[in-house]
């Protein structure tokens, strides 16, 4: 079953932002999610929290945590803390 990670995230050094999303991309390329991503979200009712929102759908749960837990990516994790407040992350299974 795919699983998808979905990411808000509101970009404060864009600078730093860009060497992140460099690292981050070479961290998904071992495992090929699709991704969709939103620079600009159009916010049609409330307050939006963010900047930018990410999803990528993976083949299977297992190699989205494999790929969040990868020494790759976890070296880039202090750049998007650095650039970024993340108001949230979330895991699940998607239907296929």
């Amino acid at each position: 079953m795919s699983a998808y990670v979905f990411s808000v995230v509101n970009k404060t050094d864009r600078d730093t932002y860009e060497r992140y999303s460099e690292a981050g991309y070479l961290s998904i390329l071992p495992y090929r999610p699709e991704v969709t991503v939103a620079e600009s979200p159009e916010v049609i009712e409330g307050k939006f929290p963010g900047t930018t929102t990410i999803m990528m759908k993976f083949k299977t749960m297992e190699d989205a945590k494999a790929w969040y837990h990868s020494d790759l990516y976890q070296k880039a994790i202090p750049l998007r803390h650095a650039a970024s407040d993340t108001s949230f992350v979330i895991m699940f299974p998607g239907a296929d």
